[in-house]
């Protein structure tokens, strides 16, 4: 009885260290990728009420902009 037992756990340990082998390589998260440069965005239209309860909202010109 003893021997199955040594037997079971010995090859319940080497299951699992397989599976971490295994599953160490799957990427299950994807790497987030940032833009290389600026991104140019054209402002359609803003509702009245997107304002209301907005904190400030940094704005830079870059090019003819006083």
């Amino acid at each position: 009885m003893n021997i199955d037992r040594y037997t079971k756990v010995i090859l319940t340990v080497i299951a699992f260290c397989q599976c971490i082998l295994v599953i160490r390589d799957v990427p299950i998260i994807k790497d987030a990728l940032a833009q290389s440069g600026p991104v140019h965005v054209i402002v359609d239209q803003v509702q009245s009420y997107a304002f209301q309860y907005a904190g400030p909202i940094e704005v830079r010109c870059q090019s003819g902009c006083k």
